[in-house]
């Protein structure tokens, strides 16, 4: 496995669980390239990708303080 510090920008933490590509993109019916770009920005954070994908489904939601 590749060194996670590697892979992602050093003020992110990898806690809690975890999508692999695969779960992420069966979870939201993503095309395979789309969930890829996105994994590869964003993560595996089971908790960041989910808190995006809410935001793309309703951006109006974050927007309403």
């Amino acid at each position: 496995m590749p060194d996670q510090s590697k892979l992602f920008p050093d003020h992110r933490r990898l806690s809690g669980e975890r999508y692999t590509v695969e779960t992420f993109r069966a979870a939201y019916d993503l095309p395979a390239q789309e969930a890829r770009r996105l994994f590869e920005k964003f993560g595996p954070s089971k908790r960041e990708l989910d808190l995006l994908m809410r935001a793309r489904r309703d951006p109006e939601q974050f927007l309403n303080f």
